[in-house]
């Protein structure tokens, strides 16, 4: 089944009516699932595991049929935790010969992705895979780079847990290496480390099975989002399960914004107070500046606010252009 479904296939009436009507109110513009209940699916219907995940994959498709329809830009899948390399080696197999056959299916669809301006994003530690898998993710993120109406992230080899360890890591590497102080450090240049980093905010997060819990998936991400755990396998979500979740956005919607709101607020006046104590610092190690002279301290505090932002750039363009060079290794076939 092609990754995107059917896109000229027209709906019968009744399902276009509830697109339409679900349209009038604030839709998401980030949707992220946790695709659980694969191998459930397969005991329940008495199929192998893998015709289990390969159901799995087939209703993916059909939710980014439902996203498209429903004018949703952006989806992140998770596909492969880093948890998962401890299942079997049958299984462990299974899935990496799925991901191999589904990524040369995605550079077959290109036409289609071109045609719909589909972006492909991988988030996780894909050095965990092997090589081929490495250059087929760099192929489809160099075919489809350009493109900007919507976006699938495919999280592979992703745990959030590893995702902030690695982004403490990378700015532990830039105050080292002196690109930023200690005192650039701010949640907002921790999360541009994240593999999410260009990700627009999740508005709501679907978990399948009847699980309540996120499995070490977008757990930073997911802090102002619409969490919604249906009691279905993955392969037998509804359309009407989704249109739950999206109205069940659309009530909670004010609440969430006014959390977000609140959060950055807090998260600015933090970062203006250590503006102007930093600034502080800076007078009083100059013998001849006085530091009661508030407008001296004021003008002296917009101006490390300055350097601050140039230093957070020049550090996150320098990362950038780290995983820019990784994934041009992967795409000519080498190792990294």
């Amino acid at each position: 089944m092609s990754w995107f479904g059917n896109f000229e296939n027209e709906q019968g009436f009744f399902e276009s009516l509830c697109y339409k009507v679900i349209k009038m109110g604030q839709m998401p513009k980030h949707v992220a699932v946790i695709m659980d209940g694969n191998r459930r699916y397969a005991k329940k219907e008495n199929i192998s595991r893998k015709e289990g995940h390969t159901a799995g994959f087939d209703k993916l498709a059909q939710v980014l049929y439902w996203c498209h329809e429903l004018d949703i830009p952006e989806v992140t899948c998770y596909a492969f935790s880093i948890e998962n390399f401890k299942r079997s080696k049958q299984e462990v197999d299974t899935l990496i010969n799925i991901f191999n056959d589904k990524l040369a299916q995605l550079m077959k669809e290109k036409d289609r992705l071109m045609k719909y301006g589909v972006c492909i994003r991988f988030v996780g530690d894909i050095s965990l895979f092997d090589l081929k898998i490495k250059k087929s993710v760099a192929d489809v993120v160099e075919m489809t780079k350009s493109n900007n109406k919507c976006f699938l992230n495919i999280a592979m080899a992703y745990t959030s847990r590893d995702e902030i360890a690695q982004a403490v890591r990378e700015v532990c590497k830039g105050v080292k290496d002196g690109l930023i102080k200690e005192s650039d450090i701010t949640e907002s240049l921790l999360e541009s480390c994240f593999y999410t980093n260009h990700c627009k905010p999740v508005d709501v997060l679907i978990r399948t099975s009847g699980e309540v819990r996120l499995s070490d998936f977008l757990l930073w991400q997911t802090s102002f989002s619409m969490l919604c755990f249906i009691d279905a396998y993955w392969p037998d979500l509804s359309l009407w399960h989704f249109i739950y979740c999206i109205l069940k956005f659309q009530i909670g919607f004010d609440s969430l914004q006014n959390a977000k709101e609140l959060s950055e607020l807090k998260e600015s006046r933090s970062q203006l107070d250590s503006d102007l104590q930093n600034a502080f610092i800076e007078l009083k190690q100059n013998m001849n500046s006085d530091v009661e002279n508030q407008e001296l301290l004021q003008a002296v505090a917009k101006e490390y606010s300055k350097k601050r932002i140039v230093r957070q750039t020049l550090f996150l363009n320098r990362l950038e252009e780290k995983r820019k060079e990784q994934l041009v290794e992967w795409f000519k076939g080498e190792a990294s």
